[in-house]
């Protein structure tokens, strides 16, 4: 990827000078905006991470209006399993691996509020993760995890194989050792995004869909945003577009990249345990009442989203060998996903340059697990209150220092 300076010039204006003004609309801003009818930040993105934003953004007083180039959630949002788990994506004693622990300490909280909100029921689950091992690299990986959690202070329970059988009846007799991680949650992704959709519009948000953007250019009072048919003019502009966010026009050439992931699910797993189950190859995910999604690839295949008989394969293959008993049971629905990747596997978030446009972006497989945290920490820079410390590591610079 290109490390070059793609910034925008800053705003030619006393705001140049003035970076508080620059970092957030001022209330006699905001007042002549509602006034001309125009938003106070445009969210480019319908995605967990735009949608969360744009909310917290909404919801804190602001005219805030959201933009999405298809269907809301229609990316790698509904495309993922909804894990909740900081295990699963850093190592302990990264900085990372906080964000993501201080995210997940959030959800619970903040899936509540959402659902009171939105009037939608959430399922959210805390019966954590079991790491299932089949052969002794598998066990080895094991070793591993439990010792990152030892690292981390997060518990990790070994469980007896007998009691596995009562967990997950019908599990191959082939599964060695298992752990359990108490602190690995999961959520309906796919409730979660009707429901901030739901709580956006009840804060007083609009949503756009199918306005795909061709163009951006930064003003002295703004950004201008262009489609094919029409504009629109905003002091701020969030950039939330997932895989799309190098792509767009105007704006800087962010290296991320779209990173496909096929999933599938299959119904009549009604297991007791109600968490999800991983190995070192795949994981698999309860969903409702006997819902089961297995997944998920890791495929650079471009913005190709079809699912393919070869990256499904595997996923069967899988499936079949952990769970036997679930041979006769019928596939519901086959899907792929695009995550937005960058070279490091973290997030850019913040500010891009001296202009007016804040990146929520590259969050990879973490969309889910960071939506709150980012949401927070973007809204307060916005509202030019104190931004989170840990935002300074995930700034774009990062890639062209």
């Amino acid at each position: 990827m290109s490390t070059r300076d793609h910034r925008p010039a800053p705003p030619a204006s006393a705001e140049k000078n003035d970076p508080a003004a620059a970092e957030h609309p001022t209330k006699a801003s905001r007042a002549k905006r509602q006034a001309e009818g125009g938003p106070d930040v445009v969210v480019l993105g319908g995605g967990i991470i735009g949608l969360a934003t744009a909310w917290e953004l909404a919801r804190a007083g602001l005219r805030v209006e959201l933009l999405e180039r298809g269907k809301v959630g229609s990316g790698a949002t509904n495309a993922s399993a909804g894990m909740i788990a900081p295990l699963a994506e850093a190592a302990p004693g990264d900085p990372f691996f906080e964000v993501c622990r201080q995210s997940r300490e959030l959800w619970q909280s903040w899936q509540e509020e959402l659902a009171e909100h939105s009037g939608v029921e959430i399922e959210y689950d805390r019966s954590g993760a079991l790491a299932l091992a089949w052969s002794e690299d598998d066990e080895a990986h094991l070793e591993r995890l439990r010792t990152a959690a030892r690292a981390a202070e997060e518990p990790a329970v070994p469980i007896p194989r007998a009691e596995l059988g009562r967990l997950i009846p019908g599990l191959s007799e082939q599964v060695r050792k298992a752990l359990l991680l108490p602190g690995e949650h999961r959520v309906d992704n796919v409730q979660v995004t009707l429901a901030l959709v739901r709580a956006f519009r009840r804060a007083g948000g609009t949503v756009r869909t199918r306005r795909e953007v061709t163009s951006v250019e930064v003003e002295p009072s703004g950004v201008l945003l262009r489609g094919e048919d029409w504009q629109l003019r905003a002091p701020r502009l969030v950039l939330a577009a997932g895989a799309w966010s190098g792509e767009i026009p105007g704006l800087p050439a962010l290296p991320v990249r779209p990173v496909r992931g096929q999933m599938l699910r299959l119904s009549g797993a009604a297991w007791e345990f109600r968490g999800s189950v991983r190995t070192a190859h795949f994981y698999a995910v309860r969903r409702g009442a006997s819902g089961l999604l297995v997944g998920a690839s890791v495929e650079e295949a471009g913005f190709d989203c079809r699912t393919t008989l070869g990256g499904l394969a595997r996923y069967f293959e899988l499936a079949l060998r952990y769970f036997p008993r679930l041979a006769d049971r019928p596939v519901e629905a086959t899907w792929a996903g695009l995550r937005p990747g960058t070279p490091d596997g973290q997030p850019i978030l913040g500010p891009l340059g001296d202009g007016p446009v804040v990146a929520a972006t590259g969050h990879y497989r973490t969309g889910i697990l960071l939506a709150p945290w980012t949401a927070r920490a973007l809204a307060d820079l916005i509202l030019g209150k104190k931004p989170a410390p840990e935002l300074a590591a995930f700034r774009a610079e990062r890639f062209s220092d």
